[in-house]
């Protein structure tokens, strides 16, 4: 199977398009908001080569593992995929216009990943080259020219509306997610790709990998920004415009807290606005990257 085909069957399994609120990658996962989650089929899921496991998170999110290779290509046709506008239905469109009788919701406090069993079904390395060069493929088919834009969240962040709420407000992570792809739409970007990491590393590469693929980068490092040379070196190294973003008032609060490594190779600071600062982020890059 293609990696088109991949994309294509996680689909169908998890209720088809109209049932995907927000979709990202974080490190080697899927990770879906849906409407109603009792349309996935994870036995089916589970059965598709190139998977490794899926997990719940919460009573609407979803997590599909798949190999660090192939993630990346597999969200963006995926992506492309749904995002797709409706067309005459054939045999294809039918499997993913219907919903999968077999879905039966796991309890919202389940977060074990369920792995295969059959090692045998992972992707060997000559099948991953074969489906590298077959998703560029589809890439090249399905690609928008125009300004693309990466908001990079530092740790915790995905806990929004959990953590602290006094400080960070009741907007989940998800929702975040969902108002920067839809204000960088607005605003001319043709490509919003959020990621989130606890991990420096990760951050790094993310920030490495945007090199000649995104025009711009709203970054909220979290705790990072008080202790980060790497992130700092990983922006100066691939010379895009960027806006760091805090959704507190930093410079008001504990003093180590008021040290920003990251400010160094920003144009702007935006500090303090709640979730609206990312809004105004993308709005101030887009004056940037458009003019």
């Amino acid at each position: 199977m293609d990696i088109q085909g991949l994309a294509k069957e996680v689909l169908a399994s998890i209720g088809g398009a109209q049932n995907v609120v927000s979709d990202e990658i974080c490190m080697t996962r899927l990770r879906l908001v849906l409407a109603d989650v009792s349309k996935v089929d994870e036995t089916r899921i589970d059965s598709l080569r190139g998977v490794l496991g899926t997990s719940r998170r919460g009573d609407s999110g979803l997590e599909i593992v798949f190999g660090p290779r192939t993630v990346e290509r597999t969200f963006r046709a995926f992506e492309s995929l749904r995002r797709q506008k409706p067309s005459a239905k054939g045999p294809d469109d039918e499997a993913v216009a219907q919903p999968a009788e077999k879905g039966v919701p796991a309890p919202a406090a389940t977060h074990a990943i369920r792995h295969r069993a059959e090692p045998q079904d992972r992707m060997s390395e000559s099948d991953v080259d074969t489906l590298k060069s077959l998703l560029g493929d589809i890439a090249g088919d399905a690609a928008t020219e125009g300004p693309r834009l990466l908001v990079v969240n530092g740790p915790n962040l995905n806990m929004l509306g959990i953590r602290e709420p006094s400080l960070y407000g009741s907007t989940t992570y998800s929702e975040l997610v969902e108002r920067c792809q839809r204000t960088a739409r607005a605003c001319g970007f043709v490509e919003c790709r959020c990621y989130q990491s606890n991990h420096e590393g990760d951050l790094v590469d993310e920030i490495q990998r945007a090199w000649k693929t995104f025009d711009g980068i709203v970054l909220n490092p979290a705790a990072y920004t008080h202790t980060s040379v790497a992130l700092l070196d990983a922006l100066k190294a691939v010379a895009i415009p960027t806006v760091e973003v805090h959704i507190t008032k930093v410079d008001e609060r504990e003093d180590f807290r008021q040290v920003s490594y990251v400010r160094e190779a920003c144009f702007e600071t935006i500090a303090g606005e709640g979730i609206e600062g990312y809004e105004h982020a993308i709005r101030d890059l887009a004056r940037k990257v458009l003019r």
